[in-house]
């Protein structure tokens, strides 16, 4: 009986460390994303909108799992090197809108030029003719689901810190 409770133990102790590995993994991730999603939001009265000349694109496919899920991700490249991606992503927690179709019927129409939101080598962001201002809500409402994740790993890393002794 003494033997079953402790197997039972162990294994929800490693249920709980693999959820908590898990979680650690995507917080690292979720970092990145974060503070990339802040650079637009601190920084949106500084960003410029410039015409510039498409030199090349590079279009990249992944593949996942079973599942067979894929993903494309198109870059544009100008300026002898600054880029501005096109991904589009669907998930849970974040979700970004891919422009590319709108960059290519842009593109096909204004002989390979494109508007952009500069900021510097690594922050662009397409950009409609007619807009007058960044729109940065994509990234707000990124940036608050991300915080409401962190929150949700503080409280189950709390817990599990609470209750390390039980398992």
């Amino acid at each position: 009986m003494k033997q079953e409770h402790n197997l039972s133990q162990s294994f929800f102790t490693i249920i709980a460390l693999t959820l908590l590995s898990i979680y650690t993994l995507m917080v690292f991730l979720f970092i990145f994303e974060f503070s990339d999603n802040y650079k637009f939001i601190k920084h949106k009265n500084e960003f410029k909108k410039i015409k510039v000349k498409i030199d090349s694109t590079k279009t990249s496919s992944t593949r996942s799992g079973k599942s067979s899920a894929s993903s494309t991700s198109t870059t544009f490249y100008f300026k002898k090197g600054h880029l501005l991606s096109a991904t589009e992503t669907e998930g849970i927690i974040l979700n970004k809108k891919s422009y590319e179709q709108e960059i290519n019927e842009y593109m096909f129409n204004h002989q390979d030029s494109l508007n952009i939101w500069y900021l510097d080598n690594q922050t662009a962001k397409f950009a409609y003719e007619d807009q007058k201002k960044l729109d940065i809500s994509e990234e707000v409402k990124n940036n608050n689901k991300l915080k409401i994740y962190f929150i949700i790993y503080i409280l189950l890393l709390s817990l599990f810190l609470k209750f390390r002794n039980k398992f």
